[in-house]
């Protein structure tokens, strides 16, 4: 994967060399001074993609939680679309459908189709979310696990490419194509509406099924609990001016994936009406994000925008993300969707 988003970025950078203005040698410079600067973010991206990384997580939380799966006990639809990186052709680009509701009191079920394409590699992933929601006085705590079935392909024209190693072992099974199975759990509490916790740990079981792993591989996957995503927040509910806020932090260290925090706040105003979010990741890779949402009877739009706060951004015209989502009640009660971090499941 690191081969061929290498392969992405370069090509990128000479489909924009200003080829009529700047000589040969100045436009090998550029190229070569640009590459050095991202090849980070090419690093991140290319494993990322495994387990996705989505903005509107705060809006969302099943998007990275199996244990919100049916949390707010309702049934919900939900598609998302991020486009990365909007400036380059062949962005990393991806889509996601997904369900989560109850099943009975105390179960939840719910399932996903993901595809991802950057450059001349594409993954699809099946993924299937299972939950335990229970209640102790004023908390409120949903225990999941979500399957995941991933395919991952690269195009056997980058054999051809001048600028990949062919006898890359990586760059071989990419093109065979890559077959993984995966599991993660993880867990979601709330405490009297107000005070919520997650919990998730990916990779939890993560095995090639295809064939045997490569070199690197099977020595990463002993030290799984190195990898999590931890959620805290608070909600202040102010029923007299009709307005939620919502402050909370974010800590994720994904495999491969460098640590990240993201600061976070979402204001939520005139009945879920309009509903708008900051983050805030610091680092020399920081970012700031902001989000924009709408609730109209039982569908949810939000849109958010990443602006990368590194010299990188120059280059990329930033990241969008759009979700659309639609929610109803088992008996056609509309109860209030995501959270409000919190809302909803009440018995």
């Amino acid at each position: 994967m690191f081969k061929d988003l290498k392969t992405f970025v370069l090509s990128t950078l000479l489909n924009h060399s200003h080829t009529h203005t700047l000589s040969s040698i100045t436009r090998f410079t550029m190229k070569k001074i640009l590459f050095t600067c991202i090849l980070a973010f090419a690093a991140l991206a290319s494993y990322a993609q495994e387990q996705a990384i989505y903005t509107q997580y705060q809006a969302f939380p099943v998007l990275i939680n199996p244990g919100y799966t049916g949390f707010e006990d309702q049934h919900q639809f939900l598609a998302n679309y991020r486009s990365t990186w909007t400036s380059f052709p062949e962005r990393p680009t991806t889509y996601t459908l997904m369900y989560n509701g109850p099943v009975g009191e105390k179960l939840a079920l719910g399932g996903a189709l993901f595809s991802d394409n950057a450059g001349k590699v594409s993954t699809t992933k099946l993924q299937l979310n299972y939950a335990f929601r229970f209640q102790i006085k004023k908390l409120r705590i949903g225990l999941g696990l979500s399957t995941e079935f991933l395919n991952r392909r690269a195009d056997a024209a980058l054999l051809n490419d001048p600028l990949v190693d062919r006898n890359d072992d990586v760059l071989e099974s990419l093109v065979d194509g890559q077959q993984i199975f995966d599991a993660s759990i993880g867990g979601f509490a709330v405490h009297d509406d107000k005070l919520f916790v997650g919990l998730t740990l990916p990779n939890t079981i993560r095995t090639r099924l295809d064939e045997a792993p490569l070199a690197g591989e099977e020595e990463q996957s002993r030290n799984l609990l190195e990898h999590y995503i931890f959620q805290l927040g608070y909600k202040f509910n102010n029923e007299d001016q009709n307005f939620k806020l919502i402050p909370s932090i974010t800590m994720r260290k994904i495999r491969d994936t460098p640590y990240q925090i993201d600061l976070n706040v979402q204001g939520r105003f005139l009945d879920e009406k309009l509903i708008a979010g900051l983050t805030f990741r610091p680092g020399t890779s920081g970012a700031a994000i902001c989000m924009l949402g709408t609730k109209v009877s039982q569908f949810q739009f939000f849109y958010s925008y990443d602006l990368s706060l590194s010299n990188f951004q120059r280059y990329t015209g930033g990241s969008h993300e759009l979700t659309v989502a639609y929610s109803f009640n088992p008996k056609s009660r509309i109860i209030s969707a995501t959270p409000s971090a919190t809302e909803g499941m009440n018995k």
